[in-house]
């Protein structure tokens, strides 16, 4: 079964049908996704510019990451899951939207680079101080994670916008 003849089967569902034709449950699946935008974005704003050097200096950076992380996991958890369940109420627009594809790639690429090496850079080590400088590759990691996770939100926003086509 290719990409198009699955999502073409999820337009037809009664779970899809259901979402379109409610009043309010595409808008609060919305509201939930972007909830979740603002709790992950919010984590990883936090450890990204600790890992640049700007604020919170009193706590390493390690420790920083490992406490955010819970909030990190269930941002990430809930925008999946509304990501889903909004996928399901529109499947042929987002099958069709340049933008919807570009946002998957990046959300891979910023998943799969957060927890491979930006974890290793945030990952504990014996001189692991709240005052040390950042390293280059900190730096790097943290700016590469930023770039890939706005590339994540800018292409969401534009789902919207582009390649959007009536069903």
């Amino acid at each position: 079964m290719s990409i198009y003849h699955l999502f073409r089967w999820l337009g037809h569902t009664s779970f899809s049908i259901l979402i379109r034709r409610s009043t309010w449950a595409f808008a609060t699946i919305e509201i939930v996704h972007l909830l979740g935008l603002a709790i992950l974005g919010g984590a990883i704003l936090i450890v990204d510019l600790r890992l640049l050097g700007v604020g919170m200096r009193r706590q390493s950076v390690s420790r920083t990451a490992r406490e955010l992380l819970p909030l990190l996991l269930s941002g990430l958890g809930a925008m999946l899951v509304s990501g889903a369940l909004m996928l399901s109420a529109f499947p042929m627009k987002y099958y069709h939207s340049p933008a919807f594809r570009l946002k998957m790639v990046l959300l891979l690429l910023a998943i799969g680079f957060y927890f491979t090496l930006h974890l290793r850079v945030v990952k504990p080590s014996a001189d692991d101080g709240a005052e040390t400088r950042p390293s280059i590759w900190s730096k790097a990691a943290a700016l590469a994670s930023l770039a890939l996770w706005l590339g994540v939100g800018l292409a969401g926003r534009a789902i919207g916008f582009f390649g959007a086509i009536p069903i």
